[in-house]
């Protein structure tokens, strides 16, 4: 049961994350956490192949307040296949592409004809169907020219990650420092959620539940910053909104810039 998380925001913000007993989230997800953040163009991850509450790392972001960025990816894992947690298993997974970084996590399970697929450019360096899934989606989008910046490519984004929920449960995060890619597997696996944010001048906003806590702070300018959260379920208070069956949404700047359901999609998905 892996827990998903994204932020994006139309300007930078800091995002302390604290966990509590961590009874849903932590002790049930304990193989592994990660947090990835874009300080500028470029991808920042911290993670480990332990439960957050056993980590180091974990207590000093939960301290850090000069950690800010407008996207975030978050995931804490319960593996369901392999070995012994390892740091190459754990999310976010992030890879260069057209001079870009790209990051992504994922819960669910993919199966079976999915190891069929041949990998090229993109290789995995772990052994989960995650990344996996991410290196071939990688390879089929470096055949196209340039980012993920138009309706046109997020069309064909939805199209390819229909294409990968075939292989079994897929809820995916993406991103590549300017767009937040939220996409909820086709058949309902487990949820996805958002939820709408604005943060007023010098003002601090809380998303909490039993196990987990967002401070989530703007302390900087006279601007009014407007964000959407992801989650996997709601994070406390009101305004959560479930994402469709099959349904990608994508964020930019703190908006929904784009929303397509599998219902939506043109079923002719090609080989």
């Amino acid at each position: 049961m892996c827990e998903l998380m994204g932020l994006s925001f139309a300007r930078p913000v800091s995002a302390d994350f604290s966990v509590r007993a961590f009874a849903a989230r932590g002790e049930d997800n304990a193989d592994g956490w990660g947090l990835a953040w874009y300080p500028d163009q470029s991808a920042a991850i911290v993670k480990e192949p332990r439960k957050w509450a056993a980590s180091s790392f974990a207590g000093f972001l939960e301290t850090y307040s000069h950690l800010r960025s407008t996207t975030y990816i978050g995931h804490v894992r319960h593996k369901t296949v392999g070995g012994p947690p390892t740091y190459a298993d754990t999310h976010p997974f992030v890879r260069e592409l057209h001079g870009r970084d790209l990051v992504f996590a994922h819960n669910g399970t993919l199966e079976g004809p999915l190891w069929d697929l041949p990998v090229r450019r993109f290789r995995p360096v772990g052994a989960t169907d995650s990344e996996r899934a991410f290196c071939l989606l990688l390879d089929r989008l470096a055949d196209r020219i340039g980012p993920l910046e138009d309706e046109g490519h997020w069309r064909w984004l939805h199209e390819e990650l229909l294409r990968l929920n075939r292989f079994g449960k897929m809820n995916m995060l993406l991103s590549d420092g300017s767009h937040l890619f939220a996409y909820h597997d086709a058949n309902g696996y487990k949820g996805l959620t958002h939820r709408a944010l604005v943060l007023r001048p010098h003002c601090s906003r809380r998303l909490e539940d039993a196990s987990l806590a967002i401070d989530l702070v703007d302390d900087e300018g006279d601007e009014v910053d407007v964000g959407q959260v992801v989650a996997t379920r709601p994070l406390g208070g009101e305004g959560w909104q479930p994402f469709r069956h099959g349904e990608l949404i994508v964020f930019r700047a703190g908006r929904l810039a784009f929303a397509r359901s599998g219902n939506e999609a043109s079923g002719q998905l090609g080989p």
